[in-house]
């Protein structure tokens, strides 16, 4: 065809093929499908993260924390831990854990116009932490604020011995302030500047807030809302960081992600370090940082953070770095946290996604293969650039050599008679299946998400422990797993991890109630905290069906959008679900790391992208950096024909959250 004045109109015979594929039935890239086959379910996922997300983020904690004014002698001994590579924060107090957070980023404050270049104040960073670490679950015997401490104090110790920043021990003088020597820096990190250093301490001690307990792979396996969300590309990574933001802006940190000249490069480098402990990418990044080692050209920004992401990976697996009786007590925590997550995975008749070690040998051969393959070659590469590093890598070559004596040791001794079954996990599970209950309920499946019931008590505590798998002891213990010598488990212990019978209904044995993330109520106060993740559950049945309206409403709501507007084939790019920018507030991410103990299938170690709430998600392209593209919560821009949905959409959204 052609105008008036002779020239070709343009045809889309791209888009009319498309529309017209599938023998004609209009099921194409524009075309319709019926709604029974699950068109809406994003959407009602999308609802449901967001929902569960902006409780827990939106409790309030105290102004100012009771642990920010410890008595002196209290504030030097923690000093003095944290000037130590021996440092084992599983055997402080909960509050001296909190406390020595704080003081690390007080030590950071005494660097030369940081207090300028970084305007948080130091009781924003206190209330900041408090929130944080409610948001962890102690319940977890490896993921937990311990842990989160632990890395922490790694990625202080490695910038220290690096040349950038001061001794912790500078607290103890009043009112010094501390300088970088640009001479005695290590040259490859010297390209950090001040920022860098505040995001790189905000991800070392966030990385893993919210952890279930379970892993990437079990995500995937359980199809569990987050990993719809984020698209099984590291589900749990994503959520971490996406917290993080959500925690900063609730904290008076918001300003930092936002900020016309550095913001952009701020989140960058938070997202960039966060998404580096996922260990589905390992191999893309030491081959990235293989060619900044050897010299490659990068930008300025893309230096920086893979810098910073090589700390924050060298803290997060520092394990087999530290000290060898350090390192026996997190290899067995890690144990006893896969435990649980394999009795979970038996009970849902889910694919086992981790293996524990069923015997000490199997234990001591488990680390010397994660040395070996991941900790030793991290730790050697990284020191080629930053020679400081070193001293690091050489523990974990003697590391390797005690754990080789182990097996020689425990391959010399007389086999014991003993009932252990083989299979079945040498440490002790730190949760039961029903103790997950109370983690983040988006990370769970579907199926173990039973509905509220008013006829059912609350029953969580933050310390709650399953009757069936908790070991009898007489003895005074206060963990069972201080350390790789654990007591094998005894005999009735083996029935526990036999896979529950699939119920016949809501309220059979083996199935209990979901826990439902609320607000605290008018009892507690406008400034109180719940106990962990999991807050409290609804007291009465009023309270909870009120909660089940509102969600109720926004997935009608989003039905009704569905039927009202074009149907878009499941292949539809997600982000047409979600509305214009300025339609609504960015949708607040979800909770959801994987440590050394899983390796999900992902191709993503970042290197930028990303707007100021939404997390971004990597392609399958290139290695290491690899190209980055919008998360299913990142808007798109015209929403064209789908603004039917997103008028909807937004209506419900602002329903519920109202």
């Amino acid at each position: 065809m052609s105008d008036s004045m002779g020239r070709r109109r343009s045809v889309d015979v791209g888009g009319l093929a498309l529309a017209l594929a599938d023998q004609g039935c209009g099921h194409g890239w524009g075309g319709w499908e019926e709604t029974d086959c699950g068109e809406t379910r994003y959407a009602e996922v999308l609802i449901d993260v967001r929902h569960h997300t902006e409780i827990i983020v939106s409790q309030e904690g105290d102004h100012v924390p009771s642990w920010v004014d410890m008595d002196p002698e209290t504030r030097a001994r923690l000093i003095h831990s944290l000037s130590s590579w021996h440092f084992e924060p599983h055997k402080l107090p909960e509050e001296e854990v909190i406390a020595c957070s704080y003081i690390l980023f007080e030590a950071l404050y005494r660097i030369e116009n940081m207090a300028h270049k970084v305007p948080v104040s130091l009781s924003s960073l206190a209330t900041f932490l408090q929130h944080l670490r409610q948001l962890y679950r102690q319940g977890n015997s490896y993921h937990n604020f311990q842990h989160a401490l632990d890395v922490f104090q790694a990625v202080y110790i490695f910038l220290f011995y690096s040349g950038l920043v001061p001794p912790v021990t500078i607290l103890l003088e009043d009112g010094r302030t501390w300088e970088r020597d640009k001479d005695s820096c290590d040259p490859l990190v010297s390209c950090l500047i001040h920022e860098d250093l505040f995001a790189l301490y905000i991800a070392a001690v966030g990385h893993d807030v919210g952890h279930p307990g379970l892993t990437n792979a079990f995500m995937r396996n359980a199809k569990t809302p987050l990993s719809v969300v984020y698209d099984d590309k590291s589900v749990l990574e994503q959520m971490h960081y996406s917290l993080i933001m959500q925690i900063m802006r609730h904290n008076d940190l918001g300003f930092m992600l936002d900020r016309p000249r550095t913001g952009s490069s701020f989140r960058k480098l938070l997202l960039g370090a966060v998404l580096a402990t996922d260990m589905g990418v390992h191999f893309d990044f030491m081959a990235e940082f293989k060619k900044l080692v050897d010299g490659a050209d990068f930008p300025e920004l893309k230096r920086r953070i893979l810098v910073c992401q090589a700390l924050i990976k060298c803290a997060d697996i520092s394990n087999p770095s530290r000290p060898y009786r350090v390192s026996q007590h997190w290899a067995a925590a890690l144990e006893s946290e896969w435990s649980s997550q394999l009795l979970l995975e038996k009970h849902l008749h889910l694919p086992p996604s981790v293996k524990p070690s069923d015997s000490r040998v199997g234990e001591a051969r488990g680390q010397i293969w994660f040395n070996s393959t991941f900790a030793r070659p991290l730790f050697e590469l990284v020191a080629q650039g930053v020679p400081s590093m070193e001293r690091f890598a050489q523990q974990t070559r003697e590391n390797f050599a005690l754990w080789q004596a182990r097996v020689a040791e425990l391959e010399a001794e007389p086999v014991e008679d003993t009932e252990q079954v083989a299979g079945t996990p040498l440490a002790w599970p730190s949760q039961a299946p029903n103790d997950f209950l109370t983690a983040f309920p988006p990370a769970l499946p579907p199926s173990f998400r039973l509905p509220e019931d008013p006829l059912f008590p609350p029953f969580y505590h933050p310390h709650h422990r399953f009757p069936s798998v908790a070991p009898s002891s007489s003895s005074g213990s206060t963990s069972q797993y201080e350390s790789c010598e654990s007591s094998l488990p005894s005999p009735t212990f083996s029935p526990a991890l036999e896979p529950l019978p699939a119920p016949a209904s809501p309220t059979s044995a083996g199935f209990l109630p979901r826990l439902e993330l609320q607000t605290s109520s008018s009892e507690s106060g406008p400034h109180s905290r719940a106990p962990s993740v999991a807050s409290t559950v609804p007291s009465t049945a009023a309270s909870m069906s009120s909660v089940f309206s509102l969600t109720n409403e926004a997935t009608a709501a989003i039905r009704a959008a569905y039927k009202a507007s074009v149907r878009k084939k499941k292949s539809f790019h997600r982000a047409s679900w979600n509305p214009p920018p300025a339609s609504f507030a960015p949708v607040p991410s979800p909770l959801a790391l994987d440590h050394y103990h899983h390796l999900p299938h992902t191709s993503m170690v970042n290197g930028g992208g990303g707007g100021a709430d939404s997390p971004v998600s990597l392609s399958a392209g290139s290695p290491s950096t690899g190209s980055l593209t919008p998360s299913p919560l990142t808007p798109d821009g015209d929403p064209g024909t789908a603004r039917p949905v997103n008028v909807l959409l937004k209506t419900a959204l602002v329903s519920m959250a109202s």
